[in-house]
């Protein structure tokens, strides 16, 4: 016997998700679903300012033009999906709830599911934005990093109303110690804490407070506004099959069907500020392979494509430095790379830049 929990469940599991996102602010739903994979957006074109003509006899506001709309199709690309069983022997031998399937799901989904929306999402508003800058953020500098983002949306004539900062706990940190330009969530009216994470205000934004870990490799804060990104979810569904074939207990099944995208024309909406180089760990495997190792990275990797640079000596570059010739590579795969030599792993992101680096490894022989 199978329970969907989409039709059964579907407004409890919607609500979870939605409470448990911290992107949903920074996104929209005004989506239409065309074919297979695709998502179709309209917009609409304005009219040029003509020259006011009082003497004319027909056309006194000028030459009529029709006003166009345009669509952009966009295809959409994760399909998430996970499986796992709770034996019934075992759920028997438990303490009453511990192996409960539908407290398990619950779980899956707010320890797995939510978290990896909200990074994907953040990944992508960090990719596509239209402003980005790079230097350390400091207590001194806070705020100053802050106004030069906002004011570069300002300045590209998108409303100031509806923005939202997803801010580093760290920059938030920073932030708070300029009691000045920082208001406390305390001390805002509230009505206006209307977000999740919502832990304060500056320069009129809501600043949304968001765990390192979802956030993109060395990110302290990404400002943008709702209509900027469409995030469409077209199917999630989940089930648990009681005593399926084969296995005596229950498997839970999920699958998750979602994507972001960002205008081209309000991409300069939302500006990134990466703060702080993201820490790489390595693991190097030089046993298997002449010439070659096997590459392993783990840490702060979300946001970017993992390059590597080695030779008889490299250099550390710095946050924001150009890295764009060093050479990708595949993680867990074979590099190049001789015993003796130096290793450098990096995370560059969508301009070619350093956002988070390694140590400096030493290859031996295997």
């Amino acid at each position: 016997m199978a329970v969907n929990l989409v039709s059964k469940y579907s407004s409890q599991v919607d609500e979870v998700i939605r409470k448990g996102l911290l992107s949903t602010p920074g996104t929209n739903n005004d989506v239409e679903f065309g074919g297979a994979q695709t998502v179709t957006v309209y917009s609409m074109e304005t009219a040029p300012l003509n020259d006011y003509n009082a003497n004319s006899t027909t056309n006194r506001y000028g030459t009529p033009v029709e006003l166009q709309d345009s669509t952009q199709e966009m295809k959409m690309t994760q399909q998430k999906s996970f499986t796992f069983t709770i034996d019934k022997t075992f759920e028997a031998d438990s303490p009453e709830g511990v192996r409960n399937a539908g407290k398990a799901l619950q779980r899956q989904i707010e320890q797995v599911i939510i978290p990896e929306i909200d990074r994907y999402r953040f990944a992508k508003l960090s990719e596509k934005a239209g402003t980005k800058s790079y230097g350390e953020i400091t207590a001194e500098n806070a705020y100053e990093a802050f106004i030069a983002a906002n004011t570069a949306i300002t300045d590209e004539e998108f409303p100031v109303e509806n923005r939202v900062a997803f801010c580093s706990n760290g920059f938030i940190e920073l932030l708070k110690k300029d009691s000045l330009h920082f208001t406390k969530a305390t001390e805002i009216a509230q009505d206006r804490i209307v977000f999740k994470g919502m832990v304060g205000d500056c320069d009129g934004v809501a600043i949304i407070a968001v765990p390192k870990r979802r956030l993109p490799a060395g990110v302290s804060f990404i400002i943008t506004h709702p209509m900027c990104a469409p995030a469409p979810v077209k199917l999630q569904e989940y089930k648990i099959h009681k005593d399926p074939p084969g296995i005596a207990g229950n498997l839970v099944e999920g699958l998750l069907y979602h994507d972001i995208f960002v205008f081209d024309k309000k991409k300069k909406a939302i500006a990134v500020q990466y703060g702080a180089l993201g820490e790489i760990g390595v693991t190097i495997d030089s046993s298997e392979v002449s010439g070659n190792v096997i590459l392993k990275a783990e840490g702060d990797l979300n946001g970017g494509t993992l390059v590597y640079k080695s030779g008889s000596s490299v250099t550390a570059p710095k946050l924001g430095d150009d890295i764009s010739s060093w050479t990708e590579f595949e993680n867990g795969g074979n590099v190049a790379a001789k015993s003796g030599d130096k290793l450098m792993v990096a995370l560059k992101d969508s301009e070619g830049k350093c956002v988070a680096l390694s140590e400096v490894n030493n290859i031996t022989a295997g």
